[in-house]
């Protein structure tokens, strides 16, 4: 229906109902182009809704009045909110859409609501950690675990060799330079190399350390994997540790175990005095002497080198627990710091072995107890003293007790060391000597270990 022509068609035929005073001509005709506006609003309407319900279009009644005016603004504000709302709605839903891409919609013909459901992708070695968390450990098995080697010996015997044991090591430079324990290759006549790849080679000694337990190995081999040694004075016990080597020898080559830092600087007993080391609750048995021991980025971190199994009778047992027995203990297993063992590998990689400034002295200590107990004071017991050395042209003679070093009071052969250790070779120290109830000093030069050896 043509409701503008129709409008105009009555004008022209003057029709009485459609004639309007001069005065209140300019706000009828704004009343009814509104009147006309709301008419075609509800013909859509009417339209829109005969599509979806299919009802015939109802008639349409053109009223010109106020009331028809404010009932035609409601619904235009109603329909102006409603069309606010859905296109709200479609932003938030293309909003969503881009932002949420791990979600995925789920629906069929018979069920016509969506179902949204959502999915965790999870972390792999493309993932925004580099290593991967899931695939940390094997990761850095893949780095390491190639430049890895066992290490077997032998023993010459009756026109052959025979078997003595075997360990672990690691090689840290692409010409062939191999480090692991000396107690692994001390006494060996033969020394044998086998590589996770298979391949194998005769190891030369370049030199070992008996005090700190090191010995560097070579062997001529081309495209030879290395590791790479980190800092182990950064270290904190909770940090992740990692223990490559083969324990029991080739049966379980390449085994990898994990644990953590559990302590730093743990004093043990040597031969040669005391020595500290990097603890650990990743396990390590025989054979994995000289294997790396690593951190969470790959680093050589330590040299693993002792296994505790059990404290002796000897333990302090005030409440009577352990009946003087032996007391089995586990996970704990200990390594030496790779700060304190490079410059033991540097100068037997240079010299073939490790210099150190020297009295030329064997001693012991003497405890409070021993004194009271053999009527000396306390201090270093002079056990021997070694031909040609600094200590021997002092005048230093066994049964001499050394109360003081520099100045300072000994209490112990590692309090004594410990001086030395702060000098070089060649340098003069004043040595305080207590001889048959008598003390006297005298200037004790340091040689070099090396002059022993």
């Amino acid at each position: 229906m043509d409701y503008e022509k129709d409008f105009e068609d009555k004008i022209e035929k003057n029709d009485p109902e459609n004639v309007v005073l001069p005065e209140e001509n300019e706000k009828e005709e704004l009343y009814q182009t509104e009147e006309l506006n709301s008419e075609i609003l509800k013909a859509e309407e009417q339209k829109q809704e005969e599509l979806e319900t299919t009802a015939p279009i109802p008639k349409v009644v053109f009223r010109n009045n106020k009331k028809s005016l404010g009932k035609m603004v409601k619904r235009f504000r109603k329909r102006m909110l409603a069309s606010f709302i859905a296109v709200a709605l479609v932003a938030a839903l293309i909003g969503g859409g881009i932002t949420g891409t791990v979600m995925k919609y789920y629906g069929t013909q018979n069920d016509a609501s969506a179902q949204v459901v959502t999915r965790y992708l999870p972390l792999d070695a493309t993932s925004s950690d580099e290593s991967g968390i899931l695939n940390l450990i094997p990761n850095i098995y893949k780095i390491v675990s190639p430049a890895v080697v066992e290490i077997s010996t032998s023993v010459a015997y009756n026109y052959g060799y025979r078997t003595r044991g075997s360990g672990s090591g690691f090689i840290i430079s692409s010409d062939g330079y191999i480090v692991t324990n000396n107690h692994v290759i001390d006494g060996a006549s033969k020394i044998t190399v086998k590589l996770s790849d298979g391949r194998s080679a005769d190891a030369k000694l370049v030199g070992k350390d008996d005090r700190t337990d090191l010995a560097v190995l070579k062997i001529n081999l081309p495209n030879l994997p290395i590791v790479k040694l980190g800092d182990s004075s950064k270290l904190q016990p909770g940090e992740l540790a990692i223990a490559i080597g083969n324990p029991l020898g080739e049966s379980f080559a390449g085994t990898v175990t994990a644990g953590i830092i559990s302590g730093l600087n743990r004093n043990l007993q040597s031969d040669y005095g005391p020595v500290k080391l990097i603890q650990t609750d990743a396990a390590i048995n025989p054979g994995n002497s000289g294997g790396p021991l690593v951190n969470s980025k790959a680093e050589v971190i330590g040299i693993t080198s002792v296994k505790l199994t059990s404290i002796g009778p000897s333990i302090q047992d005030p409440f009577g627990m352990f009946q003087s027995q032996g007391t089995p203990v586990e996970g704990m297993g200990f390594a030496i710091p790779i700060n304190e063992a490079k410059p033991i590998i540097d100068q037997i990689i240079k010299h073939g072995y490790v210099e150190r400034p020297m009295m030329g002295i064997g001693a012991q200590t003497i405890t409070q107890q021993d004194a009271a107990q053999y009527n000396l004071p306390v201090g270093v017991y002079v056990v021997q003293v070694q031909p040609n050395s600094g200590a021997e042209k002092a005048g230093i003679q066994p049964g001499d007790v050394i109360i003081k070093a520099d100045g300072k009071t000994i209490t112990s052969f590692e309090d004594l060391q410990s001086i030395i250790n702060n000098h070089k070779v060649g340098d003069v120290i004043s040595v305080t000597v207590w001889r048959n109830g008598k003390t006297f000093t005298v200037p004790v030069k340091l040689q070099s270990s090396a002059n022993f050896q």
